[in-house]
This record gives C-alpha cells, structure tokens and sequence, in this order.
C-alpha cells in the first residue's frame, strides 16, 4: 500500500519508513494502556484511538496528497489501529459477570479470526475493482466510528 501511494522504488526505504506506523501503534498501545489502567476508565480510551484512526483516514481522502502526510496519517491511523487493546480487553469483565465475560472473549477471537481473514480481503478486492483505496478506507472509517459508538453506549459497570 505504502508502495502504491507513494510512488518508491526502493524496498529497503518503503520497508524502514513502513515501520513508523507500527511504532506509533506500539507507543500509543503502552501509554494508553498505562493510562487506562491508572484511571480505570476504558470506554473512552478504546472510543478515542479509533476515532483518531477514521479522522486521520478522512484527512488522507481530504487533503492534498504528499508522501509526508501519507507517514503522518498512517502513523495516527497506526496509533488507532493498536492503542486501543489493553482498554478493550478490559472491557468484558468490567460490565458482564465472570462466565459471561470468559464467553465474550471467547466469541471475540472467534469474530476477530474471521475478521482478519475477509478484512484485507474485502479491501483488497475493493482497492483492485476501483483501482483506489478510497472504498476500503471507507470501510474502514465505518467499522471504526460504528465500533466506537457500540463501546461508548455500553454500560459503565456491572448490573446487579
């Protein structure tokens, strides 16, 4: 995709810079998880990284296209696409009971198997049909605002 958008030859540049984006993920996923914890609030600290990966990909559709902003962008989008985990994980135990929660988690890396399976393919096939990556980014942009929304309506703790 780096490749594609920015137009570089040379693997070794498209491979370092590729790296950014995941740096930032991982950055991202240790100081908000410290933070999540250290609050203990999660829905938010799940809603915010995500919702900062769809605005960085509705600025990539937006603005004027050049390779530095193509880095930054990814590197948010990177940053939204990782940070968000150590909230998330804690989010089944903090409303649903013990067993419910064990099933939860269960059914989510069932769902997230499939997911990571039809995701780069639906995209793929989307990027290949309309020659862009602007229905896939939009795909995209959709599962994180829809799942953002889902997170912040559900309840803050456990119902007695």
């Amino acid at each position: 995709m780096l490749q594609r958008l920015t137009g570089w030859t040379d693997v070794a540049q498209i491979g370092w810079i590729g790296a950014i984006p995941f740096i930032g993920g991982l950055v991202g996923m240790l100081a908000l998880g410290w933070s999540s914890d250290r609050t203990r609030e999660r829905r938010w600290h799940f809603a915010a990284p995500q919702l900062s990966a769809a605005v960085a990909l509705i600025a990539w559709l937006t603005f004027p296209h050049s390779n530095a902003l193509l880095v930054a962008l990814f590197t948010l989008v990177g940053f939204g696409t990782v940070a968000y985990l150590p909230a998330f994980w804690a989010l089944p135990s903090a409303f649903l009971s013990a067993s419910a929660a064990a099933a939860a988690v269960g059914f989510i890396n069932c769902t997230a198997s499939i997911g990571g399976f039809f995701g780069p393919k639906i995209i793929g096939d989307i990027s290949q049909k309309t020659g862009s990556f602007t229905g896939g980014f939009a795909v995209m942009i959709a599962c994180f605002v829809i799942g953002s929304v889902l997170v912040l309506i559900c309840p803050r703790q456990r119902a007695t």
